[in-house]
């Protein structure tokens, strides 16, 4: 049975691999509960990515943001005790009367917080439950947010800006992605790839054919880095 499934795998194999390369279209972001505009918060208000996805730089996922966190701007007195929350009020953006889009969803980002409920975030970028994106290492090498997630500064609504396939991903990895110099210089020296291969020039290894096949790899393309 091992053996059979295994055969069927290698079949699909070159299926999957066409599937990954061919062109991609971003679909329509999903429709939210709240009207959250990256373009006003990122762009506007240049708030840093990490202060919402405060995560991305130390766990798998990169984090959605908690109602908590969204009141801590725009209610003031958030962190009074849980008894004075059906007080809150929304305090920005400053708003006169009651019938501006931002008012409206500003307080529906309220009324979550009066009733202890956590906002339901539509989740966008997913990728298969068989390969594995730890956003930390990303981070950690040094890469920036819009260069997997596109200019979200300017996004008014968030959308999958890239493929997320493994084809995409590859073509990083073996150098082929065109990085900012900030970007490259980090990866540069910061990835373990490139520390490894560096080690073992320096003890006198002989890796021409890596560099042969593909001279400006950054990280590595064995199966078990993304698929363990």
């Amino acid at each position: 049975m091992t053996r059979a499934l295994r055969i069927a795998a290698l079949a699909l194999l070159p299926v999957a691999v066409a599937a990954s390369c061919r062109d991609y279209k971003p679909a329509d972001p999903p429709e939210q509960p709240i009207a959250f505009y990256h373009n006003v918060h990122a762009g506007d208000n240049k708030i840093p990515c990490m202060y919402c996805h405060y995560t991305a730089d130390r766990s798998v996922d990169a984090g959605i943001p908690s109602v908590q966190l969204c009141v801590g701007c725009h209610v003031p007195g958030s962190s009074a005790p849980t008894a004075l929350r059906g007080q809150a009020a929304l305090a920005f953006p400053k708003v006169k009367g009651t019938d501006s889009t931002w008012f409206k969803e500003g307080q529906k980002l309220v009324n979550y917080w009066k009733n202890g409920e956590g906002i339901p975030w539509v989740r966008i970028h997913k990728i298969p439950e068989h390969a594995k994106f730890p956003h930390y290492t990303h981070v950690n090498v040094g890469l920036e947010c819009q260069t997997c997630h596109g200019p979200v500064q300017e996004m008014e609504e968030m959308y999958q800006f890239s493929s997320l396939r493994m084809g995409w991903c590859i073509d990083c990895h073996r150098g082929n992605t065109r990085l900012s110099a900030n970007e490259e210089a980090s990866v540069q020296a910061r990835s373990t790839f490139l520390r490894r291969f560096r080690a073992l020039d320096a003890a006198g290894a002989d890796r021409r054919g890596q560099l042969a096949t593909y001279p400006n790899q950054r990280a590595s393309t064995d199966c078990m880095v993304c698929h363990y």
